[in-house]
């Protein structure tokens, strides 16, 4: 870190990468961890194994990326539920992790999911449950019916090779409607990210994403077995209209909007195979992440100010995406009775919420 003693010598082009909100996360993170955590060795990052950074715990120190009283029932249910440890759990920014700290108390504890998320989803009677990197298909029945609509590859599992919801809850209104409310986490990100296959493919490989016959010669469809996605398919269903997006040159789905229309699949789905009678999605964010929102050049055609607003322009049928802080999730705890105040202390250390 530039301070350091040996800031001088080290590499530090790293952290000057940043962008603003970054920078001040990542001195907050690396205090929490050497003067809260008492852990003074860097971690290792896992996609470059020769490269350590201070924000990153070291392997064995894997029950200190939770609340340390959580950590067991946390890391108990990821493995019974065969969900993917995100390879960048022992990052301090990991999204995961977050995703896990702030929401999984109200999985423990229905009453005070119910309290907590009543003033967010409007209509709310009861929580029936929560379940993280959720998919829409019960894995111990062997059932996989999601992924096989979806086209996506068979070996995946949940958190992992396929669309995965970072968190699904499912609730009663007052109605007695089974609802579900998708969330999207972000902790730090800058973006939603990108298509994988646009992502991974290499120059004249790109063209066919950037020409406006880009559904015809789509990489997700075509060119071996893990090219077979439905998602073409079944956009009108989920309530995007692509007539909306003809302002747009090349393929709208290459940014941010591959993982917004990957979620508003699996809400489509929820539909049909009678797992919800309505569905949404959310993202939960951080309110000093603005860079989150930020619209990529391809998309400016659509005239919106942020990404969601711009998502939201091409929906027709079904509920607009919402965005939720995550400040406003906490000063929701904050009102509700029966918070464990040893956890809330350290929300408010490792978060600063």
């Amino acid at each position: 870190m530039p301070g350091d003693d040996n800031a001088a010598t080290a590499d530090t082009l790293w952290f000057r990468r940043q962008n603003e909100f970054e920078r001040d996360e990542l001195r907050h993170l690396v205090t929490y961890k050497r003067d809260t955590l008492r852990i003074p060795e860097d971690g290792v990052y896992t996609k470059y194994p020769n490269h350590t950074y201070p924000h990153i715990l070291p392997a064995a120190s894997l029950r200190r990326a939770f609340y340390e009283p959580m950590a067991e029932p946390i890391l108990t249910y990821l493995d019974k539920e065969n969900i993917q440890q995100h390879t960048e759990l022992l990052n301090l920014k990991s999204s995961q992790a977050a995703c896990l700290n702030l929401l999984f108390p109200l999985r423990l504890n229905p009453s005070l999911a119910a309290a907590v998320m009543r003033p967010l989803l409007p209509g709310l009677s009861a929580v029936n449950g929560i379940d993280f990197e959720y998919t829409a298909q019960n894995e111990a029945k062997g059932e996989s019916g999601c992924t096989r609509w979806l086209g996506e590859p068979p070996g995946g599992k949940r958190g992992q090779n396929r669309t995965s919801i970072d968190a699904a809850v499912f609730w009663t209104d007052n109605q007695d409607k089974r609802c579900a409310t998708l969330i999207e986490f972000k902790y730090t990100e800058r973006s939603f990210g990108v298509c994988s296959a646009f992502d991974k493919a290499k120059g004249e490989a790109k063209r066919p994403c950037l020409e406006r016959a880009f559904a015809d010669r789509c990489l997700l469809t075509t060119g071996g077995p893990y090219r077979s996605r439905n998602y073409w398919k079944l956009l009108t269903a989920a309530g995007i209209d692509l007539e909306k997006l003809r302002g747009v040159v090349g393929c709208p789905f290459r940014g941010p909007f591959y993982q917004l229309m990957r979620q508003f699949l699996i809400a489509r789905y929820m539909l049909e195979a009678g797992l919800a009678e309505r569905t949404e999605v959310i993202v939960l964010h951080f309110r000093r992440n603005a860079a989150l929102q930020d619209v990529p050049a391809e998309l400016n055609a659509l005239t919106a100010t942020t990404v969601l607003d711009a998502w939201n322009a091409v929906l027709a049928g079904v509920p607009r995406i919402r965005g939720i802080e995550a400040e406003a999730i906490m000063a929701a705890y904050d009102a509700a009775s029966g918070v464990d105040a040893g956890w809330r202390d350290f929300i408010c250390r490792r978060y600063r919420i």
